[in-house]
């Protein structure tokens, strides 16, 4: 099913952990038409978790998990190696619509220890749960282990272990500057979408650091362990930041076709410095005084 016409806005919060992705890991995953942006064989990947109150397709939680930087002059962008999400329609329209490989996710909160519980109460709770009315979180905290199972069984892109555990922060209590992003996005180079997609995404919401999240990968199941749908390598980096989207709003605009620069414009893409996105959050964050 695809969404009504765009703009399509999504409303919620999420997670953006940047992490080092090996270079030849995350090639696995991105067409041979882009170049990495990558430095002593590392490229930035991480993931994108989001909450989304409200969205084309309704409420829905969605999880990002982003193989690498990917350079096509003038813009480089994160390419994702997968999409979960809770909702049907939303993966059906990420899959068909806009070329992005899309998965049913099952989102668990296990419970956590009673120290750790404690620990959520003092700080204001868990940052999965809904906040009451007031600003107020609930006070049974049930534990901030996030479990992301891939549910999608059908031409072999299911998984029989969890694809992740990601212990999830504290909720926070202040909210931190507004700003506004404009986040570039490339896809497509699918068996559903086979040609290359780019399409805008504009966020306005407050912008806050968290310490970075431990994300944990289950040893792969007895003949699972070359599946595409395997993202140790991936999801296992080692973080570097990560930043929370509070009251956020993302106006998403429909994809269009993407044209590949020429070789002599591409040239080598090495070195953080077209990490745009990550820079513009902290300068933002450290301006807050």
């Amino acid at each position: 099913m695809v969404y009504k016409e765009a703009p399509w806005v999504f409303k919620g919060k999420a997670l953006y952990q940047l992490q080092l992705v090996k270079s030849d890991e995350a090639r696995k995953y991105v067409p041979d038409k882009f170049k990495l942006v990558e430095l002593f064989g590392y490229t930035l990947g991480g993931f994108y978790l989001a909450r989304y109150e409200d969205s084309p397709a309704g409420t829905f939680d969605e999880m990002v998990a982003m193989a690498g930087l990917v350079w096509n002059p003038p813009t480089s962008c994160a390419w994702a190696a997968r999409v979960f999400v809770n909702n049907r329609e939303a993966r059906d329209h990420g899959v068909h619509h806009v070329g992005l490989p899309s998965r049913l996710g099952a989102f668990s909160l296990l419970p956590a220890a009673s120290g750790a519980a404690a620990t959520e109460r003092r700080n204001g709770g868990n940052w999965w749960l809904p906040t009451a009315p007031g600003g107020k979180h609930p006070a049974a905290v049930p534990g901030g282990v996030l479990e992301l199972r891939n549910a999608d069984t059908g031409r072999g892109r299911g998984l029989s272990t969890p694809v992740c555990l990601i212990e999830l922060p504290a909720a926070q209590r202040s909210l931190g500057p507004r700003i506004t992003l404009s986040l570039p996005s490339f896809s497509g180079g699918t068996p559903e979408v086979p040609g290359l997609l780019r399409y805008a995404c504009d966020l306005t919401t407050n912008v806050g650091l968290v310490p970075p999240l431990r994300v944990t990968v289950p040893p792969a199941a007895r003949g699972e362990e070359e599946s595409p749908e395997q993202l140790g390598a991936v999801l296992g980096g080692r973080p570097l930041l990560c930043i929370e989207f509070a009251q956020m709003e993302m106006r998403v605009e429909e994809p269009e076709a993407l044209v590949l620069a020429s070789t002599s414009q591409a040239g080598t893409a090495s070195g953080w410095a077209t990490a745009r996105t990550a820079a513009s959050v902290t300068a933002a964050w450290g301006s807050r005084a």
